[in-house]
C-alpha cells in the first residue's frame, strides 16, 4: 500500500515507502517549473513475495500472538493480483496530459487508504485546540 500511514508489522517498510513519498513530493515541485510532471503511484497489494521470498524471521514472541492473529485475519490469505494488473492504470497515467500529483492503484487500497485519512483528519479535528496552543 501507498504511503496512507504505518501499518502493524511493516513498520519500517512504511517508513521507506514514506521517504521515498516525501522525496517524490520535494522533487514535482522542483521540477514542475521545466514542464516536467511527477506522480506518487501509491501502489496496493500485489503477489510480489515481499513478505515471503528472501525475508528471515526470528523466533515468534508469544506476547504479539494476539497481534498476529488480528493481522492475519486482516490480510487473510489473499497474496493480491499479479503485478501486471497494474500496467493499464499506469499506462493511461502516462498518456495524461495533466497527470494527478498522486494515484492509489487498486481499489482495496484506495478504500484503506481514504478510511486512514478521515480517520487522521478526525482526530486532527479533535485535537485543533491543543494544536493551536503552540504558536506555529
Amino acid at each position: 500500500m501507498g504511503t496512507g500511514g504505518g501499518m502493524a508489522s511493516v513498520g519500517f517498510y512504511g517508513a521507506g515507502k514514506a521517504a521515498l513519498d516525501s522525496v517524490s513530493e520535494a522533487l514535482a515541485m522542483e521540477v514542475e517549473q521545466f514542464g516536467i510532471e511527477v506522480t506518487v503511484v501509491q501502489m496496493g497489494g500485489y503477489a510480489t513475495e515481499l513478505f515471503t521470498a528472501g525475508t528471515t524471521t526470528t523466533a515468534l514472541d508469544p506476547a504479539y500472538d494476539t497481534l498476529r492473529a488480528r493481522l492475519a485475519e486482516m490480510w487473510g490469505d489473499d497474496a493480491g493480483p499479479d503485478p501486471s494488473t497494474a500496467a493499464p492504470a499506469i499506462m493511461e497515467l502516462a498518456t495524461l496530459p495533466d497527470p494527478p500529483r498522486r494515484l492509489i492503484l487498486g481499489g482495496r487500497s484506495f478504500d484503506l487508504v481514504q478510511e486512514m485519512s478521515r480517520a487522521r483528519a478526525e482526530q486532527y479535528r479533535e485535537w485543533e485546540s491543543l494544536s493551536r496552543m503552540a504558536p506555529g
